[in-house]
């Protein structure tokens, strides 16, 4: 694909977190990197961060941990200085990455200097949000909050087609400039090369025992909560002891879970995480919320079949004919504990369901997502000059 001399300036809230967003924008980075193409991007944040090329960080003045997601900071930036890198790199377009501090901020210098805006609807912010409060004012608020946010962007993003629909109707954008952002993972982080039973045995689990993992936030906005029941409900009526459910992502008191095989593993990143995914059997991930669910698509790149909610964006990852696993209503959860005990009983099952999923990713490479994200910018960009 023919690049484009645009400089694009990316702002985002979240880059060195522990999560999809903070995962796909790295990636993104690197790639333009590699490709020559003028890509920037400027968060504020305390965190260590990795090495990557085009970032711009910048102390903020406060930070809190973010309501009912606590591993995340909500930080208050520098307006002056984050003002002082848009003048410098002086970009043809702006992405607003996340609706946080740091988005508001790049919004309002995108809008004083005539800069073309886009964004991508990373997270359902008013579905969180719901989850959370569950009062029916709280979205209403949320949705009109995301609408006003995104009233004067040129595109927005999606990360599946789930939430083609959703954007249109609940943040009101016009659906000619919603484009589904072509799912893609760097497939050679996770894969099943990575497959390394003997890892186990650092953290006391039986190598040869059936394992289902989990990885993201122990949260409620990801059903983690419901997904523990489940898996202690399973553990108690399966009378099977061979079995252990893995989570990855955050703590948990473990003498609370220990009589049912529940193990955590606290976060974890780079070939150990790669290494997990890989050595595992199955993945569990219940949420509603997530737009995409990147981890789903690690699980599957990394050959494991999954479950997921039938509600939000993994459920189109794993194909139309769920190809690759089972997407279940979280409200029958007799029918999650029936799919939770089809794969752990059939190994033949959980290994042509992997294979499939490691076959569906593997199409899925961000090298793809990113000449697409680049595309739209250069066509909303109105002073192209073609190389």
């Amino acid at each position: 694909m023919m690049m484009t001399n645009i400089r694009v300036l990316l702002f985002t809230d979240t880059l060195c977190d522990v999560n999809g967003v903070s995962r796909f924008i790295q990636d993104i980075v690197k790639i333009a990197s590699q490709k020559g193409v003028e890509l920037y991007v400027v968060t504020s944040t305390l965190k260590r961060c990795p090495d990557l090329p085009n970032v711009h960080i910048i102390k903020p003045i406060l930070r809190m941990k973010m309501p009912f997601y606590p591993d995340l900071d909500l930080v208050f930036p520098s307006y002056k200085k984050l003002k002082s890198i848009t003048d410098e790199i002086d970009p043809d377009v702006v992405h607003i990455s996340t609706p946080g501090f740091v988005g508001v901020m790049g919004r309002r210098i995108a809008k004083k200097r005539s800069i073309p805006m886009l964004g991508t609807y990373h997270t359902d912010f008013p579905a969180f949000a719901y989850k959370n409060i569950p009062y029916t004012i709280v979205k209403h608020i949320g949705n009109r909050v995301m609408q006003c946010f995104y009233r004067d962007f040129k595109a927005l993003f999606v990360r599946s087609e789930a939430y083609q629909q959703i954007v249109k109707e609940d943040v009101r954008f016009n659906a000619e400039n919603i484009h589904l952002l072509k799912a893609g993972i760097d497939t050679r982080k996770f894969n099943i090369g990575y497959k390394d039973r003997s890892i186990w045995q650092q953290y006391g689990i039986p190598e040869h025992s059936v394992k289902a993992l989990y990885v993201g936030r122990f949260t409620k906005e990801k059903n983690f909560p419901l997904l523990l029941e489940l898996w202690k409900t399973y553990y108690r009526e399966s009378g099977n002891k061979n079995i252990y459910l893995i989570t990855v992502g955050g703590d948990l008191d473990e003498s609370l879970f220990e009589r049912y095989h529940i193990k955590s593993l606290g976060i974890k990143r780079g070939e150990a995480l790669s290494k997990i995914y890989a050595s595992s059997d199955l993945f569990l991930f219940p949420s509603t919320t997530d737009t995409l669910g990147q981890v789903v698509m690690e699980a599957m790149s990394s050959g494991l079949p999954v479950i997921v909610s039938d509600k939000g964006g993994p459920k189109t990852v794993i194909g139309r004919e769920q190809e690759a696993g089972y997407a279940v209503d979280v409200k029958d959860q007799a029918k999650w504990l029936e799919k939770i005990n089809l794969l752990i009983e059939e190994r033949k099952l959980r290994e042509n369901l992997g294979e499939k999923g490691h076959e569906i990713i593997a199409r899925m490479d961000i090298e793809q997502s990113f000449d697409a994200f680049w595309e739209v910018h250069r066509e909303c960009n109105q002073n192209v000059t073609v190389l």
